[in-house]
């Protein structure tokens, strides 16, 4: 076999994780585990002219492609896989060799800033480093922008940190950006409260919401004495000459009061739920945003102008992705730097040979998946292991923190050599997940081959031991021969 048939061979390889189409947009969708292992190369592209090392980008992992964008006075790069998702803009937006910018008026560049941030989440590297005004200034963005998946997923993230602001400071963000279901708990909250509105928080409600707040404040209080007093009657112990108890009530009555107290949250819900002013409101319609006749001169900005990417060489493939995803860049950077590539100009990072493609597309599904994808990242065990290889190797701590989480909770049914060879590759401390494999495997029908003992190494072998000794020495006390 040739030089160039190993060349092709490696091809094959690397194309067997991408699309036919060759777009990033498309490529957004792409799974390893649903992807043919043959496809047809698309029409018009030669991408071997049969040199021996040609070299290709990657249509996924290659990133390349961005929409300038202005909001007041900064520049930012936007990946144009990003600004393809708006309903808004993406049929005007500018094409890759223009050399104009996208204006977005409507938003700040604060607000742009914690939408660009958001959209960067990654799964591995969670999202709850953000704060509460970084997801509102996110959901503004992705609502004047348009882009339904991060709208809906800021809209999530914002709902479980509402119940941890002023109820009065919930509705103005309810109000703000429409959403029906943040006004209920908040008025929830005031409703129940021992104090009645002030006349600031009557004016911050205004008429309307401030008169449907003391409708259901008067009935809960009418239906709270009047439940209370029947309630009193009915189950308040008597003595044995049927007069009222002088001494505490028993303990039952204690359960039987948090059951009224129940009823009576449930009344409250019902009665904030009848009056629509509160629990689902017209919100009047977006005020219309001033026209811009003059936009002022933009500044690109030093954190979002796509500084930091970093191209990337497995074998002939080319990646090209933002240094911070690998967490510890100066592990790339002591690999190996060249500039002869021929598609880019630049120092680029060789990787060893003993690094395959399609390990490092596996790799890079996991530490670039976000936690809004649809479908959400879904691989198989034997890939979950693949990439956790490579997060060892590179020193990617949350790429194998996060991976090693996925392994523990997803594949309960796994066999336990997978597991535990899994947890040696992983570093994985002493833990219940390990005792409760060692303890499995050690009432297994047969003892541990040489191959097994290789794939979980000595000590968890020596552990998996122990309890099969004692597993043995039990099952001849009960004279059972099925241990074997």
């Amino acid at each position: 076999m040739s030089h160039f048939d190993d060349s092709l061979d490696e091809l094959d390889e690397a194309m067997s994780y991408v699309s036919t189409t060759f777009s990033e947009a498309d490529a957004q969708s792409l799974s390893p585990d649903r992807c043919p292992s043959t496809p047809k190369l698309p029409v018009g592209k030669n991408l071997l002219t049969g040199e021996a090392n040609k070299e290709w980008k990657h249509p996924k992992f290659y990133l390349s492609d961005f929409v300038d964008t202005q909001v007041e006075s900064m520049l930012y790069r936007v990946p144009r896989a990003v600004m393809q998702q708006s309903e808004i803009f993406k049929s005007n937006l500018p094409t890759d060799k223009s050399s104009n910018s996208l204006y977005v008026s409507g938003i700040t560049a604060q607000e742009m800033e914690a939408f660009l941030d958001v959209s960067d989440a990654r799964v591995v590297t969670g999202d709850d480093k953000f704060t509460f005004e970084q997801w509102a200034g996110a959901l503004a963005t992705a609502i004047r922008l348009g882009i339904s998946r991060i709208r809906k997923y800021a809209t999530q993230r914002l709902q479980e940190s509402l119940d941890q602001l002023d109820p009065f400071d919930c509705i103005d963000v309810a109000t703000k950006y429409r959403v029906h279901k943040w006004l209920f708990r908040p008025f929830l909250r005031i409703c129940e409260r021992p104090e009645p509105l002030s006349p600031a928080e009557m004016l911050r409600l205004g008429l309307e919401r401030a008169s449907a707040v003391f409708r259901v404040r008067e009935k809960l209080s009418v239906y709270k004495y009047e439940a209370a007093v029947t309630w009193f009657c009915d189950n308040w112990p008597k003595n044995n000459h049927g007069g009222p108890w002088s001494n505490p009530p028993p303990l039952k009555w204690e359960a039987m009061a948090e059951a009224r107290e129940a009823a009576r949250a449930g009344e409250m819900k019902r009665l904030i739920a009848l009056e629509t002013v509160l629990s689902k409101p017209d919100f009047q319609s977006p005020v219309s945003r001033p026209t811009v006749d003059t936009v002022p001169q933009g500044m690109p900005h030093p954190r979002y102008w796509q500084t930091d990417l970093r191209t990337i060489r497995v074998r002939n493939c080319l990646y090209q992705l933002p240094i911070r995803y690998f967490e510890k860049p100066s592990l790339l950077g002591e690999i190996q730097s060249h500039g002869d590539s021929i598609l880019d100009s630049g120092d680029f990072v060789v990787l060893p040979q003993d690094v395959v493609v399609s390990d490092w597309n596996v790799f890079l599904e996991i530490v670039t998946a976000r936690p809004f994808d649809e479908p959400l990242l879904s691989l198989g065990f034997s890939s979950w292991v693949t990439g956790l290889r490579l997060a060892m190797r590179f020193g990617h701590d949350s790429a194998q923190r996060y991976i090693l989480e996925k392994i523990q909770t997803g594949f309960a049914e796994q066999d336990p050599v997978d597991l535990l060879e899994a947890a040696k590759i992983g570093d994985v401390a002493h833990s219940d997940w390990l005792q409760g494999l060692y303890k499995r495997l050690s009432q297994r029908k047969g003892s541990l081959s040489p191959e097994d003992i290789r794939r979980i190494g000595e000590k968890a072998a020596a552990e998996v031991w122990k309890l099969r000794e004692q597993y043995i020495w039990n099952a001849g006390r009960n004279r059972r021969d099925d241990v074997f």
